[in-house]
């Protein structure tokens, strides 16, 4: 199930992925993402630790945004974005 599961931080810190790890964010040196083409509206997210990665799929925009500002916030920096900046959209007439 791609964008089934829910989203889990604990103390604005742990992501959890139930029945597979938990991620400290903290420890995360930056984010990458791009959009399921499989199913339309979900994101395939690495974060990346070293030379190593982790993925989660993002259920929404709304989660993947959630992830960013919380991972910013806890390296000291208030970023706040937009969904269209964070997946490009734009809407045309």
């Amino acid at each position: 199930m791609y964008g089934g599961s829910r989203l889990i931080i604990k103390q604005k810190r742990f992501l959890i992925k139930p029945n597979s790890y938990i991620i400290d964010l903290f420890t995360v040196d930056f984010i990458t993402w791009k959009e399921n083409e499989k199913e339309e509206g979900t994101y395939w997210t690495k974060l990346h630790i070293g030379t190593k990665e982790t993925r989660y799929v993002c259920k929404d925009a709304w989660e993947l945004k959630r992830i960013i500002e919380l991972w910013c916030e806890i390296h000291g920096k208030e970023v706040m974005v937009t969904i269209e900046e964070l997946i490009g959209e734009e809407k045309w007439d």
